[in-house]
């Protein structure tokens, strides 16, 4: 009885010592669309109940503020309440926190204080999944690799463990489209498998993320060219203050992030990481030898109250060798029987890719244009020798491939006189596609040959328009989207309108706690540029006649329970059913079914006619963590 007496005092002594560890939060609100300062708007600690108001300068501060990540709340009369993303406080680090307003009139009459920490958007009402730094920080064996959390949810399967392929309703790998501020990024893993997206590490640092959208469906129109999900990164912001660092070591990797002032509304965010799995898989007497290093930048500015400008960059280099040296004092037969296997198999790789962007924000009254450029390039090579003797005569693979965007797009964000949300906006992408290759092996017919160098150029461009609106006092949200996309590549992809893409979404709320959702949509993506660009060895683009974008049809529905504004409850149905999915006539499978293993997909001879579906149910309870601590907390002291 005394240990146990003994145990809740040293708990709860801890609990005390804990809370005496307190930080600041500063900030200032806005108005989101003029981008003015917002003065006596009421700010509040997530589930606390300290508080403050802005000043006349729109500014705030909050003291003693208990040490971990937290969420604030900001209401004010005429405008729709905000719940910030994650912010880490602790005793060196004060953050400070831009919360931006948006006008809503429906809410003139009172301020409505409560407000789900879930998000909700009438473009995407479901099929919609936020996740804060804080969630990617404690998830259980994510190491930090959002692919890897992201596995965690429902309606997401993935390959063994050592890769974070994710497959999103029954979808293909290669079906996931990817953005970092509105920047798209082609290749998002180290080692990525080319045709596909799925590799074995993120190269995303999450030191330098604020928070993930992630769609599953009811894409809004802005986004094309995917078939199974988007997954939105919002990076941070730098500090504007002082210059600081952080060094983390990870399973496979170690690294440093700097985040500093450039100047007075310039913040800058850089990131270096380096693995070290090539020495512990030496020591471990392992076949071969993974390296890989990534690095990331960040600039953030204020031009003026109406314009802001960000610049982002992301690039990573890998490196694929041999252990030749596995055998040396290896006696054990089996031993030496499967790392001679081993090494007779596995090619040598390299690869690098970089992606470099620039998004421009205009804040006019009553809309927000948004313009942004970018350029990804992506080189892929592999090497293999009989028996590794390095001999010319035994070459069995030299593999050298390159892709190349550089792409554009403006957006154009309006709200009417009338309550509708309006954006439209095109975009514009040239792509230069290259392939080398040279490749040996024996089937029935015997020994084959494939020798080739492909050269493809392609023009692009996508026009996209999407209105929604509240009916019945808000009650019923409405988002009607179209989209449709074109390229030069073939005339059956020339014209847009076999590539017209309309969706509907609808969110009717049953009462302040229930909703009913739904989605219909119709979207489509270009195949890989592996099967693009393949020649055979006569130099003619094989798939060239026949090959089409793939479609995809999803029909969406769920309803959707808040009991609390930190808890929600979702049940969705859903069903899925493809066309034109590219399907190899060598090995007589849909690509669909491959992707999720190292080397490359779809450089072959294809035939775009396969079809499929795909269905099912997902059940999802969700409550904030932080919430749960603070109030089991607050019961304890």
């Amino acid at each position: 009885m005394k240990k146990v007496v003994l145990l809740i005092i040293l708990i709860v002594f801890s609990l005390t010592s804990f809370a005496q560890e307190i930080g600041v939060v500063k900030g200032k609100v806005i108005n989101k669309q003029t981008r003015e300062v917002l003065p006596f708007v009421n700010v509040i600690i997530e589930g606390s109940q300290k508080g403050t108001t802005t000043d006349e300068k729109g500014s705030f501060e909050l003291k003693n503020v208990t040490l971990g990540y937290v969420k604030i709340r900001a209401s004010f009369v005429g405008f729709s309440t905000v719940v910030s993303e994650d912010y880490l406080v602790t005793q060196d680090k004060t953050p400070f926190i831009v919360i931006a307003l948006e006008e809503d009139n429906s809410q003139l009459d009172e301020v409505i204080i409560q407000s789900s920490l879930f998000k909700r958007k009438v473009e995407s009402p479901l099929s919609l999944q936020n996740l804060g730094v804080a969630e990617i920080e404690k998830n259980p064996g994510g190491n930090r690799d959002v692919l890897k959390v992201i596995q965690s949810l429902p309606g997401v399967a993935s390959n063994p463990g050592f890769r974070n392929d994710i497959i999103i309703r029954g979808g293909a790998t290669s079906e996931n489209k990817f953005y970092v501020d509105g920047i798209e990024v082609p290749v998002i893993n180290h080692f990525q498998t080319q045709g596909a997206s799925g590799g074995p590490v993120g190269i995303i640092n999450t030191d330098l993320i604020r928070k993930v959208d992630f769609y599953s469906s009811a894409f809004p129109a802005n986004r094309g060219n995917t078939l199974s999900s988007v997954i939105e990164f919002t990076q941070k912001t730098g500090n504007l203050n002082s210059f600081e660092g952080r060094a983390t070591l990870g399973t496979s990797d170690a690294g440093i992030t700097l985040q500093g002032p450039l100047s007075k509304n310039t913040s800058v965010m850089f990131s270096a990481r380096q693995s070290y799995l090539q020495f512990l898989f030496k020591l471990i007497k392992l076949p071969f030898l993974p390296t890989y290093n990534d690095f990331q930048l960040n600039v953030k500015s204020k031009l003026d109250n109406n314009d802001e400008i960000a610049v982002f960059a992301l690039a990573a280099i890998d490196d694929f060798e041999l252990n030749e040296e596995v055998n040396d004092g290896v006696t054990d037969e089996e031993t030496l029987k499967k790392n001679n296997y081993s090494l007779s198999r596995i090619p040598i790789q390299t690869q690098w890719n970089y992606t470099f962007g620039a998004s421009y924000k205009h804040y006019a009254e009553n809309s927000t244009q948004t313009y942004v450029l970018s350029r990804n390039e992506w080189k892929n090579n592999a090497v293999k020798y009989f028996d590794n003797t390095n001999n010319p005569n035994d070459l069995l693979l030299d593999y050298s491939s390159k892709e190349i965007e550089n792409k554009f797009r403006f957006e154009n964000d309006m709200r009417l006189n009338n309550g509708i949300k309006l954006n439209f906006g095109v975009s514009l992408q040239q792509a230069k596609y290259q392939n080398k290759t040279f490749q040996r092996f024996a089937n029935t017919d015997g020994l084959q040959t494939f020798n080739f160098d492909s050269e493809l150029s392609m023009f692009s461009y996508a026009v996209f328009a999407q209105a929604s609106q509240g009916f019945f006092n808000e009650n019923l949200q409405v988002s009607l989207g179209v989209r449709a996309d074109a390229n030069n590549y073939n005339s059956e992809m020339k014209n847009p309108f076999n590539q017209f893409s309309p969706r509907v979404s609808a969110s009717y709320s049953l009462s302040d706690k229930w909703f009913v959702n739904a989605s219909l949509g119709k979207y489509y993506q270009l195949p890989a540029y592996t099967v693009l660009g393949y020649r055979d060895n006569n130099n003619v683009l094989v798939n060239q006649p026949t090959t089409s974008y793939i479609s995809s049809a999803h029909t969406v529905a769920g309803l959707e329970f808040r009991p609390e504004n930190n808890s929600k409850i979702t049940l969705e149905g859903f069903y899925k059913s493809y066309d034109k999915y590219p399907f190899s006539i060598k090995d007589q499978v849909s690509l669909a079914n491959l992707g999720n293993d190292f080397g490359v997909v779809g450089s072959e001879a294809v035939i775009s006619n396969n079809q499929g579906r795909s269905y099912g149910f997902e059940l999802l309870a969700q409550k904030n963590l932080l919430m749960v601590f603070t109030e089991f907390y607050r019961t304890l002291l």
